[in-house]
């Protein structure tokens, strides 16, 4: 796992020269990696046996998840071509046999309900449970990497929060949505 994540900072700093994906230097992408990985360990990873991130963006936290959950099917849904074309890259060149790249909003997919759907820094979160709601399983959940703002957004939302430095991250239940 992680020589695929060197590969993915290596491929990443790379592509940034020329299609700015990102503005992270080599410490900030390993910052990130880490900032995605945090919460799997407040997760039951063996039940994730599927799994949507909306807004994948250069692969934070999605493809990241990916890597570190082999078992676990993926679709990283991405409209943007510069970002989805990375995307793709990055799973053939890591053989990702568990990623499938969505090149479309998420309200423009008909993906299968999943267990696990997460999502960073893409809209408000009522407005993004209201976009997940039709994707989550029963007994699912949504992970949400927010920043110091997340507890005024949640307001009326019954979640979980857990705080690691200056990130939140919620954990909102199907049952609660």
């Amino acid at each position: 796992m992680k020589k695929k994540f060197e590969t993915f900072t290596k491929n990443l700093l790379k592509w940034n020269k020329t299609h700015k994906l990102t503005n992270y230097n080599e410490e900030e992408i390993k910052k990130q990696i880490e900032d995605s990985l945090y919460p799997l360990q407040f997760l039951e990873l063996e039940n994730l046996k599927t799994a949507i991130d909306i807004g994948t963006g250069a692969g934070f936290p999605g493809l990241i998840l990916a890597i570190a959950m082999p078992n676990t099917k993926w679709y990283l849904v991405e409209p943007l071509k510069k970002r989805y074309s990375f995307l793709n890259y990055m799973k053939i060149l890591l053989n990702l046999n568990n990623v499938e790249i969505v090149p479309k909003r998420i309200e423009q997919t008909n993906l299968e309900k999943v267990d696990l759907i997460t999502s960073r820094a893409v809209m408000k979160t009522k407005d993004l449970i209201k976009l997940s709601k039709p994707f989550l399983k029963k007994n699912g959940t949504i992970l949400l990497y927010k920043g110091s703002n997340a507890k005024n957004e949640l307001e009326g939302i019954k979640a979980e929060i857990i705080q690691n430095n200056n990130r939140n991250y919620v954990f909102i239940k199907e049952s609660d949505v």
